[in-house]
């Protein structure tokens, strides 16, 4: 064996050649990695401690190709780790508690037996096949063929129908509910199980739960995915999640949940090429944390590895990620998934090795056992040829991946598995729609209620003024589903008001009415659902639009081919034409864009007729048409009570003066203008950060005209992310928060504005001023002023923040002692009284400061918190509990290796937000 360096000066990469001769024939093994200068350039220190080593820094080229060659080369021909040893040896891990995903270890090591013995009577040709995220069948032994991409499950059954889909996770973060999570995820699985027993979809899900932590910055295209910015928050709320997802039988798994993206995938434009820059410490006590929680506390049975390299290696071909630190020191006993394409991004976006050959047979030595794509399943046969893995690590890689087909049930009599009960009409049952509506109301929050605005008296309103560009839409989020019951704000206030449907401007593909030429509809990941399989001679009906005013129209498009053309024409196929618009490619079927036409003045209500045309094939795919601009609408009115309508402006582009005019006129006599705002997949989405925290597009103008015109304006944001609504926040009277609620928001949000829930949820991540008060995107230091734990400038709004209709009152604080030794515990009790009126949710919350650290520590750190419900003049005793063992006690040394606890006091705070300590304590803590 011989290793070449074939640096060429002048490139922060280095190419380096194992060379491994065996049985008279050479194979080359190719690996770029970072060069030691360009490391240091990135922020690296060339003296590197074992702790940054262990967070994935390259120890040196040799050292990195001692760990992932070596298990990759030829079973017994060499062993690299012993040919060319690390400077310097990490200290030992004792070997994790085994986690089976919650199965009993009886059925775990049965299933575990049974996978193996299937992998030995394959081929390797054979087995070859079962790498991707659908394996084939194997007629030869009786194997049937099985997906290990079911779809997702995010906050909701990705299908396209009868589903429910819930909040966002960033919204289900601010319920700060637990049990509520179990409940959500219990009911996702049951729609999981009911679409597996009516049309035989896999039960191995790609998510949930997101826990990569990009929520550290409200930039992240996919901030909406996660739950919080706190590590103990996400992990508490994942863990609940994957209890529901997997379910808590001993002999089979529910479905299989998947925690993603493993790690550092905290942007998304430069994703696929990009890599994270993570000093140790925030790596062990940050970044890492969502996925140990995940996986020992939530016993998840499939990670996915994520695109980017963390410290210059790819996490998809990483041993220390995927084997060292999942397997070896948490225990994760389940398999490894790549995010789709991640193998092909090894060779090509990150140029970690010069072939497809060399980056599968990494991917698979690292531990991935299953690929979203094609390039194991492509090349995998000429990597074992050319000696860069062994047949007997794809075997371990498969019987990984078997083991969870087998405890789902997929090769036994569906009756000996219990969740083959699970009725299939509790698709979109009354009792699911119901669990959302509580899961939309407990995520809300209220920001501001400047003398008593809210809750709205129903019976003293006669004209209310609905405005804003997300007033119309029920936004769901990115990997929603297409759920068929789906109640935007406007549509709940009129519904509320007692008034029959009335015409729109706008309509969602999910009530076009007609269709021919057989497309049908799927989830989009902008939420709501978008015609596909649109080909040549196809059309579609939408009713209702109304014209009056309109001088444009507007279809919402994506196209991953040649396109094709989009005729409207009015009240039938053969109607007049109104518009033509050219589709063309807008980069995936997945990315949006609108396509718009000027029209001639039209009146009254009309069906629209859509005909599509083009070449073979799928042409393209329509989410909504819309006609603007669009007057006040007088949606209708119930007796002596009316609603008036008016976007104002859309969620991106300029101010239109006649637009904004037209809601000023809709709320001069309103009683009450009620104005939704928000950014959404037109502003940050998968692939797409934003560069700015403010509302897009025109909505600040159009709030503040509306409020010069009339001072009762009420804001709803109704986001994917949170926006900087400082303006907001100073003048106007009254704002409530609602991160995507789901199919139930404009019920959830009605609730809340007219009284009939109390809010109760609290903000789980920092709401920040200006982007100014951020550190670089691309930063991962976590002490440079990143979330509450470290930002020291006065935020919008704080972690934990949130009002109620009533109050609540924190005293007689008591400790259960006064030091808090190794192997023990601390309990805080105090008394919480509902000192209102209302009926109420309190989210009471502890944190902890170190402070005699000898190092830098958090200013407070989150340790436990609960939902509590009081009754109006209810007092109750409330205890929360803190082990010597919380990570919130701990840091990482880097000299250690390991977490360690420092003797001395510990400041305990409790408190109604990070920034509202209502009781404090102190607890001595010994090492």
């Amino acid at each position: 064996m011989q290793v070449r360096d074939d640096t060429a000066g002048g490139s922060g990469l280095s190419s380096m050649t194992v060379e491994i001769s065996s049985a008279g024939e050479l194979h080359c093994f190719t690996l770029n990695v970072l060069r030691s200068d360009e490391l240091t350039r990135q922020g690296a220190d060339s003296t590197m401690t074992k702790g940054e080593r262990s967070c994935g820094w390259p120890l040196t080229r040799r050292a990195f190709l001692a760990k992932a060659a070596g298990g990759a080369a030829a079973a017994g021909l060499l062993n690299i780790t012993t040919a060319i040893p690390s400077q310097e040896a990490t200290s030992p891990v004792e070997p994790a508690a085994l986690d089976t995903g919650g199965i009993a270890l009886e059925y775990f090591n049965q299933a575990r037996k049974r996978a193996a013995a299937i992998i030995a009577k394959l081929t390797l040709e054979e087995k070859i096949t079962q790498f991707g995220s659908s394996g084939a069948a194997v007629p030869r032994i009786g194997l049937a063929a099985f997906k290990f991409y079911g779809g997702e499950a995010l906050h909701g059954c990705g299908k396209s129908g009868a589903v429910t889909s819930f909040p966002v996770p960033l919204a289900l973060g601010c319920s700060w509910n637990r049990a509520l999570m179990q409940q959500v995820f219990n009911v996702v699985s049951d729609e999981i199980w009911a679409w597996h027993k009516k049309s035989g979809d896999s039960l191995a899900m790609f998510s949930p739960a997101t826990v990569n932590m990009g929520t550290r910055d409200p930039r992240w295209g996919r901030i909406a995915e996660n739950y919080s910015e706190d590590p103990y928050l996400v992990g508490q709320m994942a863990i609940y999640t994957i209890h529901g997802m997997q379910g808590r039988d001993s002999k089979y798994l529910k479905t299989i949940a998947c925690a993603k993206h493993y790690c550092g995938n905290d942007t998304e434009a430069d994703r696929h090429e990009t890599s994270a820059t993570i000093d140790p410490r925030s790596f062990w006590e940050y970044y890492s944390r969502g996925f140990e929680a995940c996986v020992k506390e939530g016993q998840v049975f499939t990670v996915m590895s994520s695109y980017n390299a963390v410290n210059g290696i790819p996490t998809t071909v990483s041993p220390f990620m995927l084997t060292e630190l999942l397997r070896d020191r948490w225990g994760f006993r389940g398999y490894v998934v790549t995010d789709c394409d991640a193998v092909n991004d090894v060779a090509r976006g990150h140029g970690f090795v010069t072939t497809f050959a060399e980056a599968a047979g990494l991917a698979v030595s690292a531990g991935c056992s299953i690929e979203c794509g094609s390039v194991m399943q492509r090349y995998l046969s000429e990597a074992v040829k050319n000696l860069y893995i062994s047949e007997s690590t794809l075997d371990e890689a498969l019987t990984r991946a078997f083991t969870g087909r087998i405890l789902l049930g997929d090769l036994d009599p569906p009756d000996l598995n219990p969740y083959n009960k699970i009725p299939v009409d509790c698709l979109d049952s009354s009792a699911h729609r119901e669990l959302a509506r509580e899961a939309a109301r407990q995520s809300a929050v209220l920001f501001k209620n400047e003398n008593n605005t809210l809750p709205l008296d129903k019976g003293s309103l006669k004209t209310v003024a609905v405005l804003g560009p997300m007033a119309h839409l029920c936004q769901l989020g990115n990997y929603s589903g297409g759920p068929r019951f789906m109640v935007s704000p406007l549509k709940a206030i009129r519904d509320y008001f007692g008034i029959p449907p009335a015409p729109a401007y706008y309509r969602n593909a999910n009530e076009f009415s007609e269709f021919g030429g057989n497309p049908d509809r799927e989830g989009s990941h902008e939420g709501g659902e978008n015609l596909q399989h649109i080909r040549d001679g196809a059309w579609a009906a939408c009713p209702g639009l109304l014209f009056t005013g309109a001088t444009k129209f507007t279809a919402r498009v994506a196209c991953d081919s040649a396109g094709g053309t989009i005729e409207a024409h009015l009240d039938s196929l053969d109607g007049e034409l109104i518009a033509k618009l050219s589709v063309t490619n807008t980069g995936s079927g997945q990315t949006w864009d609108d396509l718009s036409a000027p029209i001639k003045p039209v009146t009254g209500e009309h069906t629209v007729y859509l005909r599509f045309s083009g070449g073979s094939g799928d042409l393209f795919k329509v989410t909504s048409i819309s006609l603007s601009p669009a007057p006040p609408i007088e949606v209708g009115a119930s007796g002596s009570q009316k609603v008036v309508y008016s976007m104002g402006c859309g969620v991106v582009g300029d101010a239109d003066p006649a637009a904004i005019d037209s809601a000023v006129k809709a709320v001069r006599d309103a009683d009450v203008a009620l104005v939704f705002v928000g950014v959404n997949e037109q502003v940050d989405k998968e692939s797409h950060d934003r560069n700015f925290i403010h509302l897009s597009g025109a909505q600040h103008d159009l709030v503040q005209a509306v409020f010069a015109a009339n001072p009762r304006t009420i804001l709803v944001v109704s986001s994917n992310a949170p926006v900087a609504i400082n303006w907001e926040q100073e003048n106007l009277p009254a704002i409530v928060g609602g991160l995507f609620l789901g199919e139930q928001q404009g019920n959830a949000l009605v609730d809340v504005l007219f009284g009939h829930y109390n809010p109760g949820g609290k903000t789980s991540v920092t709401w920040y001023r200006d982007i100014e008060d951020l550190p670089d995107f691309h930063d991962y230091n976590l002490r440079l002023g990143r979330t509450y734990l470290y930002f020291r400038k006065k935020p919008l709004y704080p972690f934990g923040y949130g009002l109620s209709y009533t109050t609540f009152e924190y005293k007689n604080l008591r400790l259960s002692g006064k030091t808090l030794a190794r192997g023990g515990k601390m309990t805080a009790t105090f008394d919480l009284s509902n000192t209102g009126r209302r009926d109420g949710d309190e989210i009471v919350q502890l944190y902890v400061h170190c402070a005699e650290s000898k190092v830098e520590r958090p200013i407070l750190q989150l340790a436990h918190f609960e939902r509590v419900h009081l009754k109006a003049g209810e007092t109750r005793t409330i205890s929360l509990e803190v082990a010597h063992t919380h990570q919130a006690l701990q840091y990482w040394d880097e000299n250690k290796y390991d977490f360690v606890i420092e003797p001395g006091d510990v400041d305990l705070m409790i408190g109604a937000s990070s920034a509202d300590i209502r009781l404090r304590g102190t607890v001595q803590l010994t090492a």
